[in-house]
């Protein structure tokens, strides 16, 4: 079935296959016979049910009695078929994370949106970048604008917006970003680096703004029962 996320609407939905393309042939599983059978990559741009915006599948026709020929289009019931028999792999496109945000000022909050947006598509440099940018912004916000950023790191944890632990992890980020930051075409980080990164920023967003805006919130919230 053509079935997945909505990249755009964010629904576990179907899809209604619109268009699709006939890839390489694939050859066949161990124990699948290769008399008269076939299967072949496949390319099917569908609308999600839900929202009706453009997703496209890629993966692996269904194991079937047919002739393709690689590069065609599928049309009618022809395309119907193969798209609700195909095994997807992935979808284009990503699905892009949900990021909880609240509380925090927009601007930082957009930086921090866009390093997810960035890891979504496996994007670590500038997930690396972002990051780093997320760290400058919040010192900015809290009027910390002069030194370099190791600088304004030690003052946010100086002036109590951030713990003692979390200003070690930013120094990390610091570190972790730096080559991305001053060019270094052989720095490659890693899915790891990017996980690390945005796990060590949301660990300073929270510090400065989300737990202290949660308990205020919880105990108004309390006091008001």
């Amino acid at each position: 079935m053509l079935s997945g996320t909505c990249a755009f609407c964010g629904n576990q939905t179907h899809f209604t296959a619109r268009s699709a393309r006939i890839g390489p042939l694939v050859e066949p599983d161990s124990g699948e016979s290769r008399a008269y059978f076939s299967k072949f990559a496949l390319e099917v741009a569908g609308t999600c049910d839900a929202c009706h915006r453009f997703n496209s599948a890629l993966g692996v026709s269904a194991y079937l009695q047919r002739s393709l020929t690689e590069g065609t289009y599928l049309t009618g019931a022809d395309m119907v078929r193969e798209a609700e028999a195909m095994t997807i792999s992935e979808w284009s496109p990503p699905l892009m994370a949900r990021v909880d945000v609240e509380f925090m000022p927009p601007g930082v909050a957009a930086y921090f949106a866009e390093a997810h947006d960035a890891n979504s598509v496996n994007a670590y440099r500038a997930v690396l970048l972002l990051v780093r940018s997320v760290v400058e912004a919040t010192a900015k916000d809290l009027e910390i604008t002069s030194g370099s950023l190791v600088q304004k790191i030690n003052q946010l944890a100086e002036d109590g917006h951030i713990r003692k632990g979390t200003r070690e992890m930013a120094h990390a980020l610091r570190i972790l970003g730096n080559d991305m930051a001053h060019g270094d075409i052989d720095a490659v980080p890693t899915a790891e680096d990017a996980s690390d990164a945005l796990r060590i920023a949301r660990f300073v967003l929270d510090d400065v703004y989300v737990a202290d805006a949660v308990r205020q919130d919880m105990l108004a919230r309390r006091e008001g029962r």
